[in-house]
């Protein structure tokens, strides 16, 4: 979309609750795509935790049936996860992390693990006794909660897979390289069971008491147990795809869950099996059961559920082909186009897509639109299709070219630009209705274009190409970018310009490209397109997952947590959403860049039979004004609306005396002068007298060592949390009755690095943000 359209926001900081660290946001496939490696159900109910690729954690409530991500502030990939009840989990992964919660997954706590290997699988048996297993023969033991994890002593240097204790003395563990040990001393020490003829790796295992347990593992093979471990016998399973989990709900029916979709089911404890009709061609990673449904995860995403265990249905939705690129329009608009011709569409901000049929079963590689009515797609072979009806059906449009056509630019007055392979520049006039061919003076595959205006444009391509024109294309002239790394796009604003391309090549221009300066993001991988969502701010997504973000025109930069493992080839901002697509068919977006405002503490106290509000801000641009919404019995309502203060922001007092003694919920929504629409936290104020003063007082600043803090946290819980500039948790602190009014020290070796910080105090009430300076 022309760089005009975009609309110009600031950025926000709101560190209330761990989700609203969560920026970015899966909305395609739904709850998510990364592989799920593990799932877990509490006993006797139906909540449970998913876990896989990039840091994902799911949850569900329902035995499956729907799922929520939480945020774990982690890109680990986690590999184990195992619940106590609906308040209590672990979650375990590479590089030896462990996490746990106790809230129910509103926040997890990094622990300690002693290790920075590969862990594979946790088994918990308490909320205090624990135990997991990772490579190399690694297996570390809790009894006191996870604040400490004693590494055991295996005998083995294979990798172990599964782990699991009947007991707190009794346990079991399979692995590689033939692996089965046992302990019967709570994992002080372990012995090897040898099995006659085996030759296969073993990676699950499972007992439904203290006798009577099952394995598996490659090949199909299914070994069973009735003696606690001490002596295994083999099962003919059917199938030779390599199995990842087993489960049983009692000494009879049980499960198994394998490669290529396989899905097992035995009702004589496992002598015979039976092969079920998965629906899916994915690998099954993850099994589990809530005692009434049974669920199966895997790689892309898949989640499987069956509600009477042999029938299973596809939880996950949304396509599933490659997207390779995304346009935006006001209000919630947005189109993405992928391999097969593939057209998804949503008019709710990126929450919800669905399928279009776009004619053609080409690859498409670009799109752009008109104010949200006329929308240009372009491809393999030459393939361009258009739509006047705001993408609800499409045409073919002759591009009389049979290259590829990989980059696209649309104009608001019709004007528009294509660029593809052999140096090969389309250009129409009316909207993309008819091409012609127009010289570029190369002959290398072009990627990217953008123009500022219907004469001002540029445009990127392979070994550092650079051209720009000055009269509509009807001349080029050669820029020089200092770089032979392909470049796969480029956006325009003014004078000022970013491209970015292979190898984690970024430049910029604020000059109007007559120098480029090379830019320095701190990754080395292929960055697919940049996006402008709001003035000197840039995101540039790629390989990995990777999305780069700086606010200050590419002199400082941030990786973003995208919780996506998967490569993203496009994005687009417009209407106060950042979208992104990608390989699997990718889909995030992004509320969080185009807040007008940044909220530095919103709060409500009772003062009498009111309640009052203040909020303070430190920048407030293109901003109109906060309308304060208070929600009751009937939902939420505007209360009063409050006109900006002015670009610096400042502060906000509102009493409301329309609440008696009634408890109330009050928000703020964000209003733009364009008249897009955010909104701030939530916070509640009870029906009794509240909480009185709330604040936080940090010193030394910068802070060489220990951060000395004072709070005061009224009568309510609260929590005392640090967070890095990538929104990661660096330190936690809950407030209990004698710490609401207290003084301590922060350690220094909390902070992982020198820079800013955020110390965020909150509870159901009020948070407050305080920025601190770090220098290590």
């Amino acid at each position: 979309m022309h760089s005009t359209k975009h609309l110009l926001f600031a950025i926000v900081i709101f560190f209330l609750t761990p989700s609203l660290w969560a920026q970015w946001q899966w909305s395609n496939p739904a709850p998510q795509g990364n592989d799920l490696w593990n799932v877990a159900f509490a006993p006797g109910g139906g909540s449970g935790w998913a876990v896989g690729g990039a840091g994902v954690i799911l949850k569900t409530l329902d035995g499956g049936a729907s799922w929520q991500p939480q945020e774990s502030g982690h890109e680990d990939f986690f590999r184990g996860v195992d619940v106590i009840d609906a308040q209590t989990a672990w979650v375990v992964g590479d590089n030896g992390v462990v996490l746990k919660t106790t809230n129910g997954g509103m926040s997890w706590q990094q622990q300690s693990s002693g290790t920075t290997a590969g862990i594979n699988v946790i088994h918990a048996l308490s909320a205090s006794t624990a135990a997991f297993v990772g490579d190399a023969g690694m297996l570390h033991t809790t009894t006191d909660g996870g604040q400490t994890w004693v590494p055991r002593s295996t005998g083995t240097q294979s990798n172990l897979n599964s782990v699991f204790f009947t007991s707190p003395t009794n346990g079991i563990a399979v692995g590689g390289g033939k692996t089965i040990l046992r302990t019967t001393n709570s994992g002080a020490a372990w012995t090897s069971i040898w099995m006659a003829g085996m030759t296969f790796d073993l990676i699950g295992v499972t007992f439904v008491d203290a006798q009577n347990g099952w394995a598996v593992g490659t090949g199909g093979r299914v070994l069973r147990s009735t003696d606690g471990g001490q002596s295994w016998q083999s099962s003919n399973s059917g199938t030779t795809s390599d199995l990842n989990r087993v489960i049983f709900t009692d000494t009879q029916n049980g499960w198994a869950a394998g490669e290529s979709g396989t899905l097992l089911r035995s009702t004589n404890g496992g002598t015979s099996w039976s092969t079920l009709n998965s629906g899916t061609v994915n690998g099954l990673e993850g099994l589990a059961s809530d005692g009434t449904n049974i669920v199966a995860v895997g790689v892309f995403g898949d989640i499987l559920r069956s509600t009477n265990g042999t029938t299973f249905s596809m939880v996950t939705g949304g396509s599933r082909r490659t997207l390779n690129a995304v346009s935006a329009a006001v209000p919630a608009s947005a189109w993405a186009v992928g391999s097969d011709g593939e057209i998804i569409a949503t008019q709710s901000g990126g929450q919800y897509w669905q399928q279009v049929s776009s004619g053609t079963t080409e690859a498409l590689f670009a799109i752009d639109n008109i104010n949200g009515s006329t929308v240009v797609a372009c491809g393999n072979g030459g393939v361009i299709v258009r739509s006047t009806s705001g993408g609800q059906s499409w045409s073919a449009v002759s591009s009389g070219v049979s290259v590829s056509l990989n980059g696209i630019d649309l104009l608001d007055n019709g004007v528009g630009y294509i660029v593809g392979s052999s140096g090969r520049i389309l250009k129409t006039t009316n909207g993309g209705a008819g091409w012609f061919s127009i010289a570029s003076g190369t002959l290398q595959p072009l990627y990217g274009v953008h123009f500022t205006d219907p004469d001002h444009g540029t445009v990127v391509g392979a070994a550092g190409t650079i051209i720009s024109t000055t009269n509509g294309g009807n001349s080029w002239s050669t820029q020089q970018g200092w770089t032979q790394d392909a470049l796969f796009s480029v956006i325009r604003d003014g004078q000022d310009g970013m491209i970015c391309g292979d190898a984690g090549t970024v430049i910029y221009t604020d000059d109007g490209g007559n120098a480029w300066t090379t830019l320095a993001p701190p990754t080395t991988v292929a960055l697919f397109r940049v996006t402008h969502p709001a003035a000197a701010e840039y995101a540039t997504v790629g390989e990995d997952g990777v999305i780069m973000r700086t606010s200050d025109n590419g002199q400082s930069w941030v990786r973003e947590i995208s919780h996506a493992m998967y490569t993203c080839y496009g994005a687009d901002a417009h209407g106060g959403t950042v979208y992104v697509v990608g390989d699997f068919g990718l889909g995030l977006r992004n509320t969080t860049y185009p807040y007008p405002v940044e909220l530095l503490s919103f709060t409500a106290r009772r003062e009498g039979l009111c309640v009052r509000l203040d909020w303070e801000t430190v920048r407030e641009e293109e901003h109109l004004g906060f309308m304060l919404e208070r929600k009751d019995g009937s939902g939420w309502r505007d209360a009063a609306f409050f006109p900006s203060v002015g670009f610096g922001g400042g502060t906000y007092q509102w009493r409301d005396c329309d609440v008696a003694t009634a408890a109330r919920s009050y928000r703020l929504r964000i209003i733009g002068i364009a008249g897009d629409v955010s909104y701030g936290p939530e916070i509640q104020v009870a029906g009794t007298n509240a909480a009185a003063a709330f604040s936080v007082e940090a010193w030394p600043q910068p802070a060489p060592g220990d951060l000395h803090v004072r709070l005061h946290a009224g009568e309510a819980d609260a929590v005392l949390t640090v967070v890095d500039a990538l929104g990661r948790i660096e330190y936690r602190r809950e407030l209990s009755d004698n710490t609401h009014d207290a003084e301590f020290a922060i350690p220094a070796g909390v902070f992982t690095c020198s820079g800013m910080h955020l110390l965020v105090l909150q509870n159901a009430h009020a948070f407050v943000v305080r920025p601190i300076m770090v220098a290590k």
